[in-house]
């Protein structure tokens, strides 16, 4: 009986192993099997003799690609991709739908969503020396001062032109929501009181008041019709000073003053961009111990490796009666990584060499 005991819990064990690392893979091929999502793509197309809806849809997956293309690469890395055959983009579709579509005046209008494959997308991408950046949004507190250097004044928040206009260049691709503190006598004084020394000045007194992690401080500098743009950027505790010039530009004439905006908001996302970037074939290796009789964290831990966007992969490398030992391939910094699944309610014990969960 003592025996056939034995035997029972030895192949209740193995099963148990099975079991969970066979969770694990399928967990891993959820994570790689993620899709970019890309909504709001609208095509039309003249209703006659030659329609083709086939041809409307293809319009809309390239229309699309380009979106998501914006989304999750710098500027400089869309020239590689943007003569991309409409055959070479259907084969990173994964799915698509089309939300509403309309007949008007002799023309088509649809309204498409479509899902791109990620693990495709990215392998394509990396045969362009290409390195993605994971599409997140954030809220970003948003201070602009418009110097103008001929009359040695400025102009804060509503009697700023770029203000006034900034919503006006908005793009289906945009990461950045920006967030303009509230009109406050005080903070124009603030401002007025150190105005001599702008560029130098932190703006601490003001941005105390607000409990935002994301912060831009636009200062523009104009001298006639040349403008320079100096901006203190702070995204996820990286700290970067920009600097952008325009010659000869009118910001009365609004097609210009709109251009100029869309350049800087481009500038602006560039920069979030590059924090986000993702290299698969420079994964930290992580090892996280969870105690064998917790089930529960080992299943929250699960779940937060599989919705963390920069984890490429995981798996269990060592399991036994006391711990499980998780290995993650993590597409970021390690620092990063704490602070992402700190989100999931995830505390982590991280001065052993195998990290604990707590």
């Amino acid at each position: 009986m003592f025996f056939f005991k034995n035997y029972l819990l030895t192949h209740l064990y193995i099963f148990f192993v099975f079991l969970t690392v066979n969770f694990i893979e399928f967990s891993t091929n959820k994570v790689l099997a993620k899709t970019f999502v890309v909504s709001k793509i609208e095509v039309v197309e003249n209703y006659n003799l030659s329609f083709n809806k086939i041809k409307v849809i293809d319009r809309g997956f390239a229309k699309a690609f380009n979106d998501l293309s914006k989304m999750i690469l710098e500027g400089k890395d869309l020239k590689k991709i943007n003569e991309t055959p409409i055959e070479d983009i259907k084969k990173l579709v994964d799915n698509f739908s089309i939300l509403d579509e309309k007949f008007i005046n002799q023309k088509y209008k649809n309204v498409m969503e479509v899902e791109f494959n990620r693990k495709k997308l990215i392998k394509f991408l990396n045969s362009k020396n290409i390195t993605i950046s994971l599409p997140k949004k954030i809220d970003v507190l948003f201070l602009p001062v418009l110097v103008d250097l001929e009359t040695n004044s400025f102009n804060y928040l509503n009697d700023n032109i770029f203000v006034k206009n900034w919503e006006n260049s908005n793009k289906n691709y945009f990461q950045i929501k920006y967030v303009l503190p509230n009109e406050d006598v005080e903070d124009y004084l603030t401002i007025k009181n150190n105005f001599k020394n702008i560029e130098n000045y932190n703006f601490e007194k003001i941005l105390k008041k607000y409990n935002f992690e994301n912060v831009i401080i636009m200062i523009i500098f104009k001298s006639k019709n040349n403008i320079k743009f100096f901006s203190k950027v702070n995204f996820d505790d990286k700290f970067t000073v920009l600097n952008k010039k325009f010659i000869n530009r009118n910001i009365d004439n609004l097609s210009e003053l709109n251009e100029i905006i869309l350049s800087i908001k481009n500038n602006y996302e560039d920069n979030w961009k590059s924090i986000n970037k993702m290299s698969p074939s420079t994964s930290v290796p992580i090892r996280l111990s969870v105690k064998s009789s917790n089930t529960k964290k080992s299943l929250k831990l699960e779940n937060a490796l599989s919705n963390l966007d920069f984890v490429n992969d995981y798996k269990i490398e060592k399991f036994d009666s006391n711990e499980i030992i998780y290995k993650v391939y993590y597409a970021s910094s390690p620092k990063r990584f704490l602070k992402d699944i700190s989100f999931y309610d995830i505390n982590i014990d991280i001065t052993s060499t195998n990290w604990k969960i707590k």
